[in-house]
C-alpha cells in the first residue's frame, strides 16, 4: 500500500534562502512540489521520507522579475507513496451508493469506486434507502438476511485496478481524477467489516 520511490529532481534554493539550512530548504520545496500530488503511473506522494544524494548547485543568472538568482540543486530523495496493487486487501469508509455501486473513502485518498458487478452476490439496490443490499441466503434454512452497505461504516475490500488518466486524453479531463482505484467485495472476508468476527 505504501512504498518508496526515489526521484530525481533540480530543486530551486531562492537568494534570501541561502543563510538558512539547505537540507530544510530542499525538503521544503520538495515537500510543496510533490507531498498530496500524484505522479502519473505510480501514486500518491504522501511524504518526504529521506535524501539519497545531493549532487551540485549551479546557480543560474536571473532577470530580476521572473527569477532571482536561484541555486537548482541536483537531489536524488526517497517519497513515500500511497501506490496500492492489484489483489490488495484495504479498508475505508463507505462514502455513498450509487446506481453503479459504492463510494469509498481512504481519508486521504476519496477516489475509490466498488462498481455493482463487483458486489457479493445476490446483491441489489433498495431505491428507498439509496444503498446497495447484500442478500445472504442461508443455504441450511434458505432464509434470506439482507446486510445493508450503509454510509460512513467500515467497509474491507480488495483493489482489482489502479487507474491513470491516458497522456493522450486533454488536460482538464486528466487534472480531474488524475488517479482512481476499483474495488472488490466479492470474496468471503469483504464487505462491512462488522459482517465479518
Amino acid at each position: 500500500m505504501f512504498t518508496l520511490v526515489t526521484i530525481d529532481d533540480d530543486i530551486p534554493i531562492s537568494p534570501e534562502d541561502f543563510r538558512d539550512d539547505w537540507r530544510d530548504q530542499l525538503k521544503r520545496q520538495i515537500q510543496l512540489r510533490y507531498v498530496d500530488k500524484i505522479i502519473p503511473d505510480v501514486g500518491l506522494c504522501i511524504e518526504f521520507y529521506n535524501f539519497v544524494n545531493v549532487k551540485e548547485a549551479p546557480i543560474y543568472p536571473g532577470d530580476g522579475q521572473n527569477s532571482c538568482g536561484e541555486a537548482y540543486v541536483k537531489v536524488e530523495f526517497n517519497l513515500v507513496v500511497f501506490q496500492p496493487v492489484v489483489d490488495e486487501w484495504l479498508v475505508g469508509s463507505v462514502a455513498g451508493s450509487t446506481q453503479r455501486g459504492l463510494l469509498v473513502s481512504l481519508g486521504f485518498f476519496q477516489d475509490v469506486e466498488i462498481p455493482s458487478a463487483n458486489l457479493r452476490t445476490p446483491y441489489m439496490f433498495d431505491a428507498g434507502q439509496q444503498m446497495w443490499v447484500w442478500r445472504y441466503i442461508d443455504e441450511e434454512t434458505r432464509t434470506t438476511t439482507n446486510f445493508f452497505y450503509e454510509k460512513d461504516e467500515m467497509i474491507r475490500f480488495r483493489v482489482t485496478s489502479v487507474n491513470f488518466p491516458d497522456p493522450s486524453w486533454t488536460q482538464e479531463k486528466r487534472l480531474a481524477k488524475p488517479m482512481s482505484i476499483t474495488g472488490a467485495v466479492d470474496r468471503d472476508g469483504l464487505g462491512l467489516v462488522s459482517w465479518w468476527p
